[in-house]
């Protein structure tokens, strides 16, 4: 059980609302007739006139990008109450946040694929590491850091490379260019759940110069877990050495903190993520572990260079990106419990998993865009990327020593780093990738997209994957799209090299790679209510996924999933605003398919300002049944994991031009929702129930 640290969480907050305030020069004064100034006063042409750069690298309307495009802002964000980026992006059509059961892990899935096909992006940065994609104890990002978040559903790699098979995600967090004032608040709830954070922005001698920082420490939900992983293997060697039934714990804490200087063309950007006292409640042989505390770090460092009139038709942008990442298990996963018996012996102290790593990326790239054709906007781009995961470190009780010889049961760690048996070996990557892109307005009602993207990978090979993008503003209300494109995710080094409990690696592996071919439609039946159709077809191939009874990862297979994803914003009057979607679908029946993911979801929100200082949200999401996997010579036979509908509704409240309260329950009607896992889990992951959170703001 983690130790909390109450006191030093709460110096944390004093020092964060100190620094706030001896920073700013002066209260930002507002008129209190809009001191809410939500998503909810945006009419729906201002909506429908928000520029992304996601599809294009250059900005466009969300209607006219080339791309199904969502947008979402940090006052849609705040209105909802969210907490979290994955409160955030449970909204949007087509996407489903599944939590793992190791570490209550959030896995943010498109259009019916894993995770993995997804690529997240902070500030144009990619989130993926070399083993664990977006890290091994990977929580989100707290929703005080955000500014707006750009979505593409559907592919992306002729843009942006690797993982963007399924869909495309930017996170753009909070500089010195859009902090319009300086905050400071604290939230606290269930679960022991305290978060502090501020911002603050300023110019200094022609330097815009910005900070932000997020401290917060939660106990978790610890869900309740009636039989694991052990359960079953005590009924094989008639042992009793289960923790089930008992809590899984998933308290953790984190540290957020970003810096960024900006002047004329150049930025300068730093951000600082670590996660500490971090429980993984159950490891991946779902086994309930209630003796780890782990941590990680991420630390980025960004050097930008944008001049959009660097001379005449030409702009030149140039970026320069380092990441370091580490994580260690601490005194280590329990992978079994104490006692824990096998063919071997006896395991007094459970079977123990020490780890360690540490990786570091480097990232150059440069592109430029051409606008001396007539109706023309080519834009051509070129970079190199470095990864080395440079430090392993590996010692276990059980398994291999490093001379091949089988450990004897009850016997101390041993150091098995740079052996054949560590999970992973110290490798590096290398990635020289060019691309080009054209917008071709052909006349006032059709624009076409083209492009590619070349990767050159030194451990697997090349690849090139197009696109291309029809947009016609069929009539003043109605704007159809037609879309294709390929993507590609690379084997990952937990494929490739890594092996774990219950998977092998295999160094051959091809690349997992799509296809996808869709149509959009967004039509303004009046000027207040948009409606929006998308109907996708997702073709995959050589998809990479553990065989056998020693799990080697291999290339098995291709998949399909066809879809439908509707949408509708109403405009109900000044002060009421409501939205929905729904999706809808149909998944080839093969032991390819992501069975952790349903058929069909839908989303209801409303938003109603019903004073100048009151206004009210309560949203609802429905994620339908999921069937287990019952092809093949093992199958599952479980019932499917029940549909669940969870409601969550947050009231926000501006006393004063500079005080602002809020008050946010989730899953109001405390259902009982659970999310798919293996058989280990019989009766799957059990979601938080009711929890309630408080909140204060103070601008100045």
């Amino acid at each position: 059980m983690r130790k909390k640290n109450n006191i030093n969480l709460f110096n944390h907050s004093a020092l964060l609302l100190c620094l706030s305030l001896c920073s700013s020069n002066a209260m930002a004064q507002t008129d209190p007739n809009k001191r809410l100034d939500h998503f909810i006063s945006l009419s729906l042409e201002d909506l429908v006139s928000l520029e992304t750069t996601i599809a294009t690298a250059s900005k466009q309307t969300t209607t006219k990008a080339p791309a199904v495009v969502t947008l979402i802002t940090a006052e849609d964000i705040k209105a909802t109450g969210a907490i979290n980026l994955v409160d955030v992006l449970e909204g949007v059509p087509g996407i489903h946040i599944r939590e793992n059961q190791f570490g209550f892990r959030p896995l943010i899935q498109f259009r019916g694929a894993k995770g993995t096909q997804t690529l997240l992006m902070i500030n144009g940065n990619s989130m993926a590491d070399l083993v664990w994609n977006f890290g091994i104890f990977w929580k989100g990002l707290p929703a005080s850091i955000i500014e707006r978040v750009e979505i593409i559903r559907g592919p992306g790699s002729a843009l942006f490379g690797a993982d963007a098979s399924a869909g495309v995600i930017n996170v753009i967090t909070k500089t010195a260019v859009n902090i319009e004032h300086s905050e400071a608040g604290f939230r606290a709830g269930s679960f022991d759940t305290k978060t502090a954070w501020m911002q603050h922005g300023a110019n200094l001698n022609g330097y815009q110069i910005a900070i932000t920082a997020n401290i917060s420490d939660t106990n978790g939900h610890n869900p309740f877990i009636e039989t694991d992983g052990q359960s079953l293997t005590d009924q094989t060697f008639n042992t009793n050495v289960s923790l089930a039934p008992a809590n899984a714990q998933y308290g953790w804490r984190n540290e957020d903190i970003r810096f960024s200087v900006a002047k004329d063309h150049w930025r300068l950007q730093t951000d600082y993520v670590r996660h500490s006292d971090l429980e993984i409640g159950l490891t991946g042989f779902g086994v309930l572990d209630p003796v780890t505390n782990a941590t990680d770090s991420r630390i980025n460092i960004d050097l930008l260079y944008n001049n959009a009139q660097f001379s005449d038709n030409w702009s030149l942008n140039m970026d320069l990106h380092y990441q370091h990442i580490d994580s260690n298990s601490g005194t280590g996963f329990q992978e079994r419990p104490p006692g824990y018996v096998d063919a071997t012996g006896t395991y007094p102290d459970g079977l123990l998993n020490q780890y360690e790593s540490a990786e570091r990326r480097l990232v150059y790239e440069v592109s430029t865009l051409f606008s001396g054709i007539d109706d023309h906007s080519i834009r051509i781009g070129a970079g190199y990327t470095w990864q080395d995961l440079y430090s392993v470190t590996h010692r276990v009780n059980f398994g291999n020593a490093p001379d091949g010889t089988e450990l004897p049961a009850g016997g101390p760690l041993v150091d098995i780093s740079e052996s054949p048996f560590a999970f992973t070996p110290e490798e590096t990557r290398r990635i020289n990738h060019i691309y080009i892109q054209d917008i071709w307005t052909i006349n006032d009602t059709w624009e076409l997209t083209a492009g590619g993207r070349y990767d050159d990978y030194s451990d697997f090979g090349n690849t090139f994957n197009p696109r291309l993008a029809l947009v016609w503003q069929t009539t003043d209300k109605l704007t159809s799209k037609l879309i294709y494109g390929k993507a590609f995710r690379p084997p990952s080094y937990l494929e490739l090299y890594d092996e774990t409990s219950f998977t092998t690696p295999n160094p051959n592996l091809d690349p997992e790679r799509s296809e996808t071919i869709e149509v959009a439609f967004s039509y303004i039946v009046k000027q207040n209510l948009q409606l929006g159709l998308n109907i996708y077809k997702f073709d995959q191939t050589d998809i990479t996924r553990p065989t056998g009874t020693s799990g080697q990862f291999m290339n098995s297979g291709d998949h399909s999933i066809n879809g439908i994803e509707l949408e509708a914003r109403w405009q109900a009057s000044k002060n009421i605003s409501i939205y929905a979607n729904y999706t809808v679908r149909d998944q080839d029946e093969t032991n390819l398919r992501a069975v952790q993911e349903p058929d069909e979801d839908a989303y209801l929100r409303t938003d109603w300002g019903f004073s100048p200082k009151w206004n009210w949200n309560i949203q609802a999401n429905w994620i339908g049944k999921r069937p287990r996997n019952t092809s093949g010579t093992n199958p599952d036979l479980r019932p499917a994991v029940d549909d669940y509908v969870i409601t969550d509704t947050t009231l926000r409240y501006a006393a004063t031009n500079n005080w602002e309260f809020a008050a946010s329950i989730r899953n109001l009607f405390d259902n009982d929702a659970r999310e798919f896992t293996g058989r280990s889990i019989e009766n799957d992951l059990p979601l938080p129930e009711r929890n309630i959170y408080a909140e204060v703001r103070y601008k100045f």
